[in-house]
Order: C-alpha cells, then sequence, then structure tokens
C-alpha cells in the first residue's frame, strides 16, 4: 500500500470557517506568513517517523433473514491516526496541540485543546518510491498523551513527538482523502487547495520533486522555535 513516509505538511483550522489560519496565529507563528502551513521533514522537524492511522472502517454487523446473512449494516468511521517526528519545533508542536501560551516561555501541560488542524503526510508506491501518494485528514484535533522520560546509559533514551490526531468530518467534505498523482484528474493546486482552504499554498505546488533519494528536506520553513538543520 506504501513505502516508506517523506514528509508532512501541517496547518491550524479556524473550526467556524474551516480556513485555515495564516499569519501571527497561524502555526508558523509569523506576521507576513501567507500560508499557515508547517512543513515537517528533516530539515524542520529532523524527519518524519510514521503516521499510524486506525480506525479507518466503521464496525460492521451482520444482517439475518431466512437463515442466511442479508445485509452487512456499518457503522461510521471513527479515524485517527499518530503522527511521530523525531523534533517538532516546540513553537508548532504546541500551537497544534492547542496549549496555552503562559507568556514566561512555559506552555500549559494539560488541558482539553480547541485546535484543530489539517494534516496531509506523503508516502510512495509500495514498490516505487519515485511515486508520491498523499493522505490526511482534513480537520482533527491533537493530543500528545503520554511521554515516557527515562536515564540515558549505554544507549540514548530519545524521546520523539507522537502526536495523535481525532478526525471530525469538515461539513459534507468527510474526513479526509488519498490522492494519487497517477491519477488522470490529479492535480498538485488542487490538492493543497482541498486540505488546506484559504492558504496560500504556492510555495509547496511549486517546490519540487515529492519523492528523492537522500536529503529532501525543505530549507524553508523560518519558524520560532525551529530544531537544528540537518548539514
Amino acid at each position: 500500500m506504501s513505502l516508506g513516509i517523506n514528509r508532512a505538511w501541517i496547518a491550524l483550522i479556524d473550526n467556524k470557517t474551516n480556513k485555515i489560519i495564516t499569519g501571527i496565529d497561524g502555526i508558523n507563528g509569523r506576521a507576513d506568513d501567507k500560508a499557515g502551513v508547517f512543513e515537517a521533514d528533516v530539515q524542520s522537524a529532523m524527519g518524519i517517523v510514521g503516521f499510524n492511522m486506525t480506525n479507518m472502517s466503521g464496525s460492521q454487523t451482520d444482517i439475518y433473514g431466512s437463515n442466511r446473512v442479508v445485509w452487512i449494516s456499518q457503522g461510521k468511521a471513527a479515524p485517527q491516526g499518530v503522527l511521530t517526528a523525531n523534533a517538532f519545533p516546540y513553537m508548532v508542536l504546541n500551537r497544534m496541540l492547542g496549549r496555552q501560551d503562559k507568556g514566561n516561555g512555559g506552555f500549559e501541560a494539560g488541558g482539553q485543546s480547541q485546535a484543530y488542524v489539517a494534516v496531509l503526510v506523503e508516502s510512495a508506491e509500495t514498490f516505487d518510491i519515485e511515486k508520491p501518494i498523499y493522505v490526511g485528514f482534513y480537520k482533527a484535533i491533537g493530543q500528545d498523551p503520554s511521554q515516557n522520560m527515562q536515564t540515558n546509559n549505554a544507549s540514548d533514551q530519545r524521546q520523539t513527538n507522537d502526536v495523535t490526531f481525532k478526525a471530525a468530518e469538515r461539513g459534507d467534505d468527510g474526513f479526509g482523502a488519498w490522492y494519487y498523482p497517477e491519477a488522470p484528474a490529479f492535480s498538485k493546486q488542487k490538492m493543497f487547495e482541498d486540505f488546506f482552504p484559504g492558504a496560500d499554498v504556492t510555495e509547496f505546488v511549486n517546490e519540487g520533486a515529492d519523492i528523492a533519494p537522500g536529503d529532501h528536506g525543505h530549507a524553508s520553513s523560518n519558524v520560532t522555535g525551529t530544531t537544528t538543520p540537518v548539514a
């Protein structure tokens, strides 16, 4: 179904309008940010580790009649996905989790998040790393339910950022979508506009090849609290 994982795009979404939040209140926290989209890759987040999606289909119940199964009732799906990065920039992480900024360098450690997020992930076709595929949620709430810090020993005890996104439906659009560039009707422009409505996605549409071997980080992510770029 897929081969590896390359990068992800994440943005804050207005719960009422379903439009991407840009500018100073967006995920990047910059007044000049017209996209409001954070690209997570090698340069900006030390790489994406995985996107584990579950509950993509509802439960099925057999309906019997005349001593046989005459119908299969299918319940509503309840999609969620765990997006793992080696190190999100702390400001981006706290914004996507909806943590309240205390104004003194601190962010609340717990509580209910009211921050809705759009997330799109890039993988590749099962037997061809050069052919990208995309999947994501239009509208979700992120949680970071646990962190287990341990002492270093002969090995570094490093914790990744594991953000669980619980998807909500975006109006009549549903929970999200898969995109296949080989499909005749595919348009990268329309895909980004679908996932990030109201945002200027020109930068991401025109950034070049989606899958390439080796380091293919996007160097232009300029976010407060970024990680150290890979040389």
